[in-house]
């Protein structure tokens, strides 16, 4: 996770399926993440959470971490992201 325009820093995490719903043509999946030992989040990051969304056949169209439940200045590094699609795809029946 890095600030935009920051240099990559990669977090090892696991994550949680929290929820899903349908919101139009889109279903919103919710995780939670937590930290892998020895790991820290960024300073400024309080209470991180992820918002995945995908189309209603299931391809991954966005993937979006939040900070206590809104939109942040903080996104994810291609390595996490492909953690969470990874995730999303063995794990929630979308």
């Amino acid at each position: 996770m890095m600030k935009y325009g920051a240099e990559h820093v990669e977090h090892k995490f696991i994550l949680s399926f929290v929820e899903s719903e349908v919101r139009g043509q889109w279903r919103d999946i919710y995780l939670s993440m937590r930290l892998e030992a020895g790991e820290t989040f960024p300073e400024d990051l309080i209470d991180p959470s992820i918002l995945v969304i995908c189309n209603l056949d299931g391809d991954i169209v966005q993937i979006v971490l939040h900070d206590e439940g809104c939109d942040c200045e903080f996104q994810f590094t291609y390595a996490e992201k492909a953690q969470i699609e990874n995730f999303v795809q063995e794990h929630v029946n979308v």
